[in-house]
């Protein structure tokens, strides 16, 4: 088991570099609290847990990723040499306490290169299965979409049914449903001319990182954001947790109003679309 290059480990292909950077802090603390648990099994034990490497080596190899893809030199230098560690300490060239010095030394710099912790307790180990989905999450945007979440045809009529009935009116000229991961799920309008697939990538980035500006604030996520152009204005609204709903709609038609639809529009899909499997 070694730590492997940006090349081979490229799951940010495709993804937009807002979206890189949306999850970057998350991941870097993910990889800190895997370090520590690491850390703490050498201290315990003089051979290698084989199922804590894997998630020191795992987060390390997407984070080599995510440096290459916004050209943070920086952290890629960093990166670099923490994987020599890694790698060294695997084939037995560097001893459990002497990595242990090494990292204790290069953890506040980690820390600082992460910012505030996403979660209010800023203290201990990440759970084991959090880990797990939210790097089987950032696997997933090499492909584009999110495998676990299936949408029938039958839902998808009826998707698309409801919001041409109740959200298809003078003034609006599209409305998206995409999911958080950036896959579009129901388009409907007579906007020519829109890259919906493009819209849908960067929305959900859009939505990633403001998360991240949310969590520095003390809130957990921003549940709407809208821009306003010269013509035409773009609104933003969470469906639950796996959805965003996206409706372009004419400067002359009422914000509030468009609210107070898109709100219960909003809860009447949550219903409608599937939940995120396991």
């Amino acid at each position: 088991m070694t730590v492997q290059n940006a090349g081979s480990a490229d799951i940010f292909e495709g993804a937009e570099k807002i979206e890189v950077m949306g999850r970057l802090p998350a991941l870097l603390w993910a990889f800190i609290d895997a370090i520590r648990h690491l850390l703490d099994d050498l201290k315990t034990s003089p051979s290698l847990q084989t199922e804590t490497v894997h998630d020191v080596t795992r987060l390390l190899n997407v984070l080599v990723s995510a440096a290459h893809h916004i050209g943070n030199h920086q952290l890629k230098a960093q990166l670099s040499s923490q994987s020599e560690m890694v790698n060294a300490l695997i084939n037995g060239g560097l001893s459990g306490e002497d990595f242990s010095r090494s990292f204790t030394t290069e953890l506040p710099k980690l820390e600082q290169l992460a910012g505030p912790r996403r979660d209010q307790a800023g203290e201990g180990l990440i759970d084991k299965t959090a880990l797990d989905k939210h790097v089987e999450m950032l696997e997933r945007i090499k492909a584009g979409r999110s495998a676990d979440i299936v949408v029938s045809v039958d839902i998808l009529d009826d998707v698309r049914n409801y919001l041409s009935s109740e959200v298809m009116t003078e003034g609006i000229s599209s409305v998206l449903v995409i999911d958080n991961a950036g896959s579009l799920i129901v388009c409907i309008g007579d906007k020519t001319g829109l890259d919906v697939i493009s819209l849908a990538a960067v929305a959900a980035a859009n939505f990633a990182a403001t998360e991240q500006i949310a969590r520095l604030i003390g809130e957990r996520d921003f549940v709407l954001l809208f821009y306003k152009g010269h013509n035409e204005s773009f609104h933003f609204s969470r469906v639950g947790e796996e959805y965003i709903i996206v409706t372009i709609f004419n400067n002359t038609l009422s914000l509030g109003l468009l609210r107070l639809k898109i709100a219960e529009v909003a809860q009447v899909l949550e219903k409608k679309l599937p939940k995120r499997q396991g």
